[in-house]
């Protein structure tokens, strides 16, 4: 049997960058032969591509990016972000406000007028499409707002609460004013310029961390039983091998962790069980031509299109395709048993090469690679519930001894930089 002060369940962007601020007293066990988690990277084929949907480096926390950049060493630069979104066939410039000018007069129109006349201004909101309204007016939530968050939360809008819309800048009004008749602004400053890997994708950067790591990284060490022996947490693997820890630190995502966790209190699993999260469906696609695409992402509301969201690798390093050849990820938000899970990924290609195709990114004859990539946990999902339930299930787990950290172990949609965030705090709270 093996004890070590420290043990980290998952070898994600939080537990290796926890582990990599920790002495060499601690162990991460990793599930897969390969560390990430939902910073993974695929790479085939000459192409690039972040499995769970575009990473980008940005933060607000500048101390934070400084240690992510300083991480990557010479295998970072800066780029800039070129999103569009796609209305009516044509595409307007991100966020959907700041470019109101490239919509149908009609729609401007209805946009400006919403925006300026509106009667929902001194009300207040108690969900997402609530607040949508009051922000925007109805015609920039009716044409834009809700329909794309309708689709990437796959819920609907009035049952989603407000936990996300301090992440979403309010546009000021001259802004607004300016981009309805053509004058050219830019919203989400902190978002504009983002750093990422030159080489191996996002997940580039996990490795980075890991080689900081003192301790051991066990892959392909898969948990099968989690429980307390006196002081000590004891973990059994499939393989029999028995590891016992001080102090556990768990960041699989709390559905996965109470699979194995049998001593887990029930209010735990009473409250696990009312948080809703979304699953990820996303399709990987290259071509064997180069149209010069500037763009780093599509955001696409329409509902008959079956994803929300196509990236550009190339936008984020010319290292992610061969010379001459295009890569695309189209992303799809699911949930088992809506009918879009349950596709095949052949039928799931078929979907969305016809969507590609519908909106003139690429020739379906020109295409040379596909792969569909599935993750059962991709988005918590702040429905109206979700702080009271959310605070209760930390609390109860807390009160085992036990630390969650990252997006689905505490589950909270963070990004990369607030992972790091919450790990350096972590691992300050156990080095004392």
């Amino acid at each position: 049997m093996n004890h070590r002060r420290i043990g980290i369940l998952g070898g994600g962007i939080s537990g290796i960058a926890l582990a990599a601020y920790l002495d060499d007293d601690v162990d991460i066990l990793e599930k897969r032969s390969r560390i990430g988690g939902l910073c993974a990277t695929v790479v085939e084929n000459g192409f690039t591509f972040d499995a769970a949907g575009p990473h980008i480096m940005f933060s607000k926390n500048k101390e934070v990016l400084g240690i992510m950049v300083a991480a990557l060493g010479d295998n970072v630069h800066q780029r800039r972000r070129e999103n569009r979104i796609w209305f009516k066939g044509s595409l307007v410039k991100y966020p959907f406000e700041n470019d109101l000018a490239s919509l149908p007069k009609e729609d401007t129109f209805e946009c400006i007028l919403g925006y300026l006349k509106n009667p929902h201004a001194n009300e207040e909101p108690t969900n997402l499409a609530d607040w949508s309204y009051k922000t925007f007016g109805e015609g920039i939530s009716d044409k834009y707002f809700i329909p794309y968050n309708r689709k990437i939360w796959n819920y609907d809008p009035k049952k989603i609460g407000l936990e996300f819309v301090s992440r979403i800048p309010k546009p000021p009004m001259e802004d607004v004013l300016k981009s309805a008749i053509g004058i050219p602004t830019e919203g989400y400053l902190h978002q504009l310029h983002f750093y990422y890997p030159v080489e191996g994708g996002f997940e580039a950067l996990v490795n980075a961390f890991a080689s900081r790591v003192r301790g051991s990284i066990e892959r392909e060490w898969i948990v099968a039983d989690v429980r307390r022996d006196g002081d000590l947490w004891r973990i059994t693997s499939t393989t029999g091998d028995v590891r016992t820890y001080d102090t556990l630190v768990n960041t699989l995502p709390i559905h996965e962790l109470l699979k194995v966790w049998s001593e887990a209190p029930q209010e735990t699993r009473d409250l696990a069980a009312k948080l809703r999260y979304n699953s990820l469906i996303n399709v990987l696609v290259g071509v064997n031509e180069d149209r010069g695409y500037p763009y780093s992402a599509l955001y696409i509301p329409d509902p008959e299109i079956m994803f929300h969201r196509v990236s550009f690798p190339k936008a984020f390093s010319e290292r992610c395709g061969p010379v001459g050849q295009t890569p695309f990820m189209a992303e799809i938000t699911t949930n088992e048993g809506d009918g879009i899970w349950e596709l095949s990924d052949e039928e799931v290609i078929e979907r969305t090469l016809r969507d590609l195709e519908r909106v003139e990114l690429l020739d379906r004859k020109n295409v040379n690679y596909t792969k569909v990539v599935r993750f059962t946990y991709g988005y918590p999902v702040y429905d109206l519930d979700y702080r009271a339930n959310v605070t209760a299930m930390r609390e109860s787990v807390a009160a085992t001894g036990m630390h969650l950290l990252g997006r689905f172990a505490q589950f909270d949609y963070i990004n990369s930089d607030v992972c790091i965030e919450r790990a350096l705090e972590l691992s300050a709270t156990l080095a004392r």
